[in-house]
């Protein structure tokens, strides 16, 4: 599913234009994928004269790079090395969380009756 980047969106409408199953709405001036009913067709990302929608494999590219971003400004706030440590390990723990509980579902999904 493809992700809009909206600091990145200039409002051009083409990907709008371009959805062959208008998936893509405009909410205050930025583009806005409808995930019930994007096909995943890539045609968006394509024509994105910005590069402001990306595919699969660069969202996980970039939420890497902005959840350590957004870690490095909470650890600026922090003067002792111990501080520190403690928010990391703490990041730690909830990611591990987070990965249990996608693993739970995966596999709940992968034996869901249809």
């Amino acid at each position: 599913m493809p992700l809009v980047i909206k600091t990145k969106c200039v409002s051009c409408k083409k990907c709008v234009r371009k959805c062959p199953v208008d998936a893509i709405d405009m909410v205050k001036g930025k583009a806005l994928i409808v995930e019930d009913k994007c096909i995943n067709c890539g045609k968006c990302i394509k024509i994105c004269p910005v590069k402001a929608i990306l595919r699969d494999r660069d969202i996980v590219k970039y939420q890497i790079s902005a959840d350590l971003d957004d870690v490095k400004d909470s650890l600026s706030k922090y003067k002792s090395k111990k501080a520190k440590k403690r928010l990391v390990k703490s990041q730690l723990r909830q990611i591990r969380l987070q990965q249990k509980v996608l693993r739970g579902k995966m596999k709940a999904l992968k034996h869901l009756k249809l």
